[in-house]
């Protein structure tokens, strides 16, 4: 009766399983079926009659052969530390050539390498308990301009590409887990270098142990280039997976992860490229990093906007020789045009330098100025910063512009959370009447609101419960 309810509901006895696998355990032993440790390899033996009878392959398969597994190392804090020859296993070892070529596009000079500050700066998130538990941690150095411009994609990760987005969970997303925190960094870092690459193609930096080339005079070691592997990729799925599972070469504290993404921007934009946009001759030696190895205007918008423009006004403006503007030269007389910021970009900018004269001031045209989220990246007198609200309708929506926050961060340690209340309806109170008193409350407005005035001319900004630290 037991076995006709077994057949009734489409199952075998235990006796008709265990005799199939007899069956199963014979035909290996009878084929050969052999493992040989020393190679990890898995061999099937056949014999000539079946290897006719059997489907001739249309593709050539090459064999991978596993080494022996390494030693297992664990980090100070637990985790389990992985090989670098497993991470960049495929990838193609940089030449001399591009070797020389990325330095002198980075720094000017193949002979120039970075600064001990570099080498030590990578994406690595500021603690829960910290004001900004969003916030990457930066230093008082050239690459805190190319982590702000990362932060910003971080923030716009985190507030805005999500499924449902309103005011109410903008405010949630502001205290993220841990788990977001990752994946927002992994998305944003995929983002920047998809957008350099317009669409089509990327390029991926990573480290190995071994060099990639033999020493030369042409290029001065620096312990970072002369060990970098290429990855490229030609989907966005593809280096989002590959960044993924090695997302702590740009998050470790041991790894130069800010130079191997600024390696990775310039390799996905490519060398002609950039020389173009950059407009690089032998005449002119213009470069991504000051001399001072700060972030110049380039870098910044080729992150942003994934052009390196050293102007930021709207489209192209077309001058002579002699300083007029085309319409009023002669036909013969030729026009060198100063590319510009040619569509609205995701990430806005604002500048302001209290060197320039009133009549001769840095134009920033509104393709920056109102981007389509609302982040904008800050030079306020050379000092990068970062400005962004919660509120998406505050670059869509002009009522929204009377009386809204903005929050400041500069990622430095320190520095308390900074909500500016904007109100730009009734505006500041009226100046002096004297041109000598208002000049003087002039040089009293503190240089983040009067880089805020260029974008909203005028606004009241409030400081609630902290003094004007800048």
């Amino acid at each position: 009766m037991a076995s006709d309810a077994i057949k009734n509901i489409g199952l075998s006895s235990p006796g008709v399983e265990r005799e199939k696998l007899n069956k199963l355990l014979k035909i290996f032993e009878d084929k050969g079926f052999n493992f040989e440790d020393s190679k990890r390899r898995v061999r099937f033996n056949s014999s000539a009659d079946d290897s006719e009878k059997s489907t001739k392959l249309t593709q050539r398969v090459n064999t991978f052969y596993v080494d022996s597994w390494p030693e297992v190392q664990l980090n100070k804090d637990g985790t389990l530390v992985r090989p670098r020859s497993g991470r960049t296993l495929g990838g193609t070892p940089i030449t001399i050539h591009t070797a020389t070529l990325v330095r002198e596009i980075v720094h000017g000079s193949s002979v120039h390498s970075f600064c001990r500050e570099w080498k030590k700066s990578s994406f690595i998130f500021q603690d829960h308990s910290s004001p900004y538990p969003w916030g990457l941690q930066t230093q008082r150095c050239g690459s805190r301009g190319l982590i702000l411009a990362v932060q910003a994609y971080v923030i716009k990760q985190l507030l805005f590409d999500r499924e449902y987005v309103s005011n109410i969970l903008a405010q949630s997303a502001l205290r993220p887990t841990e788990f977001e925190r990752k994946r927002s960094l992994i998305s944003a870092l995929c983002e920047i270098l998809w957008k350099v690459g317009e669409g089509k193609r990327c390029c991926v930096c990573l480290l190995q142990d071994k060099r990639s080339y033999q020493q030369d005079y042409r290029v001065r070691d620096d312990n970072v280039t002369e060990h970098i592997v290429l990855f490229e990729f030609k989907k966005f799925t593809d280096v989002t997976t590959f960044i993924r599972r090695n997302i702590e070469e740009f998050t470790s504290e041991k790894s130069p992860g800010c130079i191997l993404f600024l390696y990775s921007l310039v390799l996905s934009a490519s060398i002609c490229k950039l020389k173009e946009e950059m407009l690089i001759t032998n005449e002119t030696n213009y470069k991504l990093l000051s001399d001072r190895e700060e972030c110049t205007q380039a870098l910044i918008s080729l992150i942003i906007t994934g052009h390196a423009c050293h102007y930021l006004h709207n489209g192209n403006l077309v001058y002579s020789q002699s300083g007029n503007l085309l319409d009023d030269v002669d036909p013969e007389e030729s026009a060198t045009p100063l590319k510009g910021i040619q569509e609205r970009s995701e990430i806005g900018f604002l500048f302001w330098d209290k060197g320039e004269n009133d009549d001769n001031r840095t134009d920033v045209g509104s393709m920056l100025k109102t981007p389509k989220k609302p982040i904008w990246l800050t030079s306020v007198n050379g000092q990068p910063g970062l400005l962004f609200s919660t509120n998406l309708d505050l670059v869509s929506d002009w009522r929204v512009e009377t009386r809204f926050i903005l929050h400041y961060f500069t990622g430095l340690p320190g520095i308390p959370a900074c909500p500016l209340h904007i109100e730009t309806r009734f505006g500041r109170n009226a100046l002096g009447r004297t041109k000598l008193h208002r000049r003087q409350q002039e040089e009293s407005i503190p240089q983040l609101e009067r880089c805020i005035m260029t974008k909203w001319y005028g606004a009241a900004i409030d400081w609630p419960d902290i003094l004007p630290f800048y």
